[in-house]
């Protein structure tokens, strides 16, 4: 069992392109260029890097998007009718 390099799903050894991302597996010659595999990790790390940025900045504009001043006000005037009703049966009682 081997695993994509673009992906990391597993994949079938005789697979010449991974199933879920359509990567293409080349046979390709083995070297130790060890500058070519940091540089393909780099770009790895910049794509995600991207995509985190992306989903933080959509988190933000919906925590922004879903918060009204009504969710200030109204448990204000909530409190304020409930103090005022208690209020209201206290002078009714004492009269």
């Amino acid at each position: 069992m081997f695993y994509c390099q673009n992906c990391g799903s597993k994949i079938e050894s005789a697979q010449k392109f991974c199933s879920f991302c359509g990567f293409s597996f080349k046979v390709e010659e083995e070297s130790n260029d060890k500058d070519a595999r940091i540089y393909e990790l780099e770009q790895k790390i910049v794509r995600l890097e991207q995509i985190g940025q992306r989903e933080q900045r959509e988190v933000k504009k919906s925590i922004s998007s879903s918060f009204s001043p009504w969710m200030a006000i109204l448990p204000i005037g909530f409190v304020a009718a409930f103090l005022g009703f208690f209020a209201l049966i206290i002078w009714i009682v004492r009269q």
